[in-house]
């Protein structure tokens, strides 16, 4: 295989889904404390005696 046969079937593929996801993951962020609230630290100590 080719250099650029390499860059385009796997570093850009892989390049595109981490912009993606770290686009994904923001948004849900975003959206979570938009919608739903910030999440009080009470809460935060419940979930994690679990």
């Amino acid at each position: 295989m080719t250099h650029k046969v390499i860059t385009l079937e796997f570093v850009v593929p892989t390049v595109i889904a981490l912009v993606l996801g770290i686009a994904l993951a923001m948004c849900a962020a975003y959206l979570t404390d938009g919608y739903l609230g910030p999440v009080d630290q009470a809460e935060v100590q419940v979930a994690g005696s679990h």
